[in-house]
């Protein structure tokens, strides 16, 4: 096993992530505490630029496909990120009730396509819900994660992925 480029403190873990920006897909380990879940992250904790370490970037160059760099740290600006989520840790998915249930939906985002659900009420409108939501990212539950312009990048299945409201379109399936 190779050694990290980074030292954990005592109180620390690294989680592994996956971050979609307009240009690039990165992975890499994100340092956080070690009590500290991903759920909320991009929405609570998160600084102006998010640190990822041991980072791999495929950039999503226009015509060829390119073999992903390695760097041992690389800072991504907070507002660049589309997408973000955790490629180790699971989080329960949430309790539905009468008040709260999964509506499935498809997100557009730059060139992904997100198809997953969300926590709504059921007599709420989607467009009601997304106007009233404050937070900066969006949850989407059981989702599925594609670049529509590199079919050859497959897909990425996740329980938990969040997403930048204000550069998505959203439409009910």
């Amino acid at each position: 096993m190779s050694e990290k480029p980074y030292t954990l403190e005592s109180d620390q873990k690294a989680t592994p992530v996956m971050i979609g920006t307009s240009d690039m897909l990165l992975w890499g380990d994100l340092v956080i505490k070690e009590h500290l879940r991903l759920g909320g992250f991009l929405n609570t904790l998160a600084e102006a630029f998010v640190p990822l370490h041991d980072a791999k970037i495929l950039f999503l160059a226009p015509v060829q496909q390119n073999a992903p760099v390695n760097r041992p740290a690389i800072f991504v600006k907070l507002e660049e990120i589309l997408w973000f989520y955790s490629m180790d840790e699971t989080d329960p998915l949430p309790e539905q009730s009468e008040l709260r249930q999964l509506e499935t939906i498809e997100i557009l985002i730059g060139s992904y396509q997100i198809e997953g659900s969300i926590l709504k009420s059921p007599v709420a409108l989607l467009q009601n819900m997304l106007l009233v939501a404050k937070d900066t990212y969006m949850p989407v539950y059981k989702a599925t994660v594609r670049h529509v312009s590199k079919p050859w990048l497959g897909q990425f299945t996740t329980d938990f992925v969040q997403v930048q409201r204000s550069r998505m379109c959203v439409s009910q399936t």
